[in-house]
């Protein structure tokens, strides 16, 4: 499975790593989700900062046993992607990369994962989650 920023987070929060554990991000997903908690906690102030260091504190560690993918040499098939499917570039790339690695795709973001339907499964984490 190939976890988005949105995914990443949720489980960030629960504190449920073991279903990250040998599944996949890409290099994107790190700087997605500590900008994501930035915001949360600067902007928004719907967590503390301290709070968002210490979920960035767990992701560093979360990502020693988790695989990472690079959008590289898929550069323009995701420019491509993105602009047929009227979306962002960094949206794309985790179509992309699904696809061409044969992975679900985990997203929170509903627009995300309707689009993808065309492309390579997504699932939200409700849906692997009992």
């Amino acid at each position: 499975m190939l976890f988005d920023a949105s995914s990443l987070i949720y489980l960030l929060k629960l504190g449920s790593l073991e279903l990250l554990k040998d599944n996949y991000i890409q290099w994107l997903t790190v700087y997605e989700a500590t900008n994501a908690l930035w915001k949360e906690a600067t902007l928004i102030n719907s967590i503390s900062l301290e709070e968002a260091s210490n979920i960035v504190d767990v992701l560093c560690s979360v990502i020693d046993f988790m695989k990472m993918l690079s959008p590289h040499p898929y550069e323009r098939e995701i420019l491509t992607t993105a602009s047929k499917l009227h979306m962002s570039v960094y949206d794309a790339s985790y179509l992309v990369l699904a696809n061409r690695n044969s992975l679900t795709l985990v997203t929170e973001d509903r627009e995300l994962k309707r689009k993808a339907q065309n492309i390579t499964r997504a699932l939200s984490l409700k849906e692997l989650i009992p």
